[in-house]
């Protein structure tokens, strides 16, 4: 029976969820991998209706955790691109101080 197994996929995708707003890096990646273990047994399977609601939910569910994380990876890059800017400017600014002596052009100035 398929719906066992939905309903286990139904909960990784929720503390999957979990993990993501904490920032739980190793448990992300336990969860993924036995995301994709539930996932690759129920590649092919006949579902009856009532197991295509609940695979209907799961997409929705995994739509939401794909958020979450195109959110996390958007603040991560602006928050790299924030810092390389400000350690540029640091670099740029502050070690490239050019000493220069005033020379003439004209001799009429």
């Amino acid at each position: 029976m398929v719906r066992k197994e939905l309903l286990e996929l139904k909960e990784v995708l929720e503390k999957e969820k979990d993990a993501l707003i904490n920032g739980a890096v190793e448990e992300i990646l336990r969860w993924a991998s036995y995301k994709a273990r539930i996932a690759n047994y129920l590649r092919g399977q006949e579902l009856t209706p009532e197991e295509e609601e609940i695979l209907k939910e799961i997409i929705h569910i995994n739509e939401r955790n794909k958020k979450i994380i195109e959110a996390g990876l958007n603040f991560v890059e602006e928050a790299y691109r924030f810092l390389t800017q400000i350690l540029y400017e640091r670099e740029f600014y502050g070690k490239r101080v050019v000493k220069m002596n005033p020379q003439i052009i004209s001799k009429s100035a």
